[in-house]
């Protein structure tokens, strides 16, 4: 089985990241929710970009998450991905 999550970087601070989903989809649908709480901290880091470019940025990183499963702005240092994990579905767990 695969999972999916996404996280959004400035430079090596993860400032936003999403929760771990069976479904790649789920992953897509919280990225567009989180659009304006990603802006606020960017904002809270002091990056100086305005919310126009912003917004340039944010649609180049949304169209390249859902064709290459990354974004990568070097002007910015902003990096965008979405990490692929293989989990194991156990049938049995030990306890004690």
């Amino acid at each position: 089985m695969k999972a999916y999550c996404a996280s959004f970087n400035v430079g090596n601070v993860e400032i936003w990241g999403t929760d771990l989903y069976l479904d790649k989809n789920s992953v897509y649908l919280e990225i567009k929710e989180s659009k304006i709480e990603i802006f606020d901290r960017i904002e809270c880091l002091s990056v100086f970009i305005t919310k126009k470019e912003f917004n340039t940025v944010w649609k180049e990183a949304v169209s390249d998450i859902k064709k290459y499963g990354n974004y990568e702005n070097k002007i910015n240092q902003f990096d965008f991905f979405i990490l692929e994990q293989s989990i194991q579905k156990n049938e049995r767990c030990n306890i004690g």
